[in-house]
């Protein structure tokens, strides 16, 4: 995400939102070893009457270095966002082998993508997939492995739905 504020948006700002940014934005750049990409630069070619602008790339800022080496944090809300999920695609969650002969059955079934590009389930909505894997097995489970969409009348696990993904955005 970018924000570019310039000097007349942020003299603009409500005094105590003026005030709180201006504080805020040095400590959070001495404080953060992944910084966001700040710069001020001139709008125009006359420096002398143009305002400076700040430019902050708060996506940079957000993410931690294991998720910029491999994307591996990927949301169900960005697959959905690339036209890769679509809302009411049907979703199914695999069944660890003991919850499996317990129930008698293999998955979990009549699951959907939401209007939202999550899952719901059990009242819950669900923007990670790992969540809600372990949420219906009851201990832990890689959700991109477990849950599976029917897209063009086939199940596709996650994980190749978040390869998709990744080609595309890298």
């Amino acid at each position: 995400m970018d924000i570019h504020l310039n000097d007349s948006d942020i003299s603009q700002m409500p005094e105590l939102l003026r005030t709180s940014f201006l504080d805020w934005l040095p400590q959070y750049l001495k404080t953060n070893t992944l910084q966001p990409e700040v710069a001020v630069r001139q709008q125009s070619s006359k420096p002398e009457t143009s305002p400076t602008q700040l430019t902050l790339d708060l996506a940079l800022a957000s993410q931690t270095s294991e998720e910029k080496a491999d994307n591996s944090h990927v949301k169900l809300t960005q697959l959905f966002d690339a036209g890769i999920t679509k809302r009411g695609m049907p979703v199914r969650v695999r069944l660890k082998r003991d919850l499996a002969q317990k129930l008698g059955r293999n998955y979990i079934n009549s699951l959907e993508i939401s209007i939202k590009g999550t899952i719901l389930y059990d009242g819950q909505d669900f923007d990670k997939p790992s969540p809600l894997a372990e949420k219906v097995n009851g201990s832990s489970a890689n959700g991109w492995e477990y849950i599976e969409v029917k897209k063009n009348d086939q199940w596709i696990c996650l994980n190749e739905l978040r390869e998709i993904w990744r080609k595309t955005n890298d």
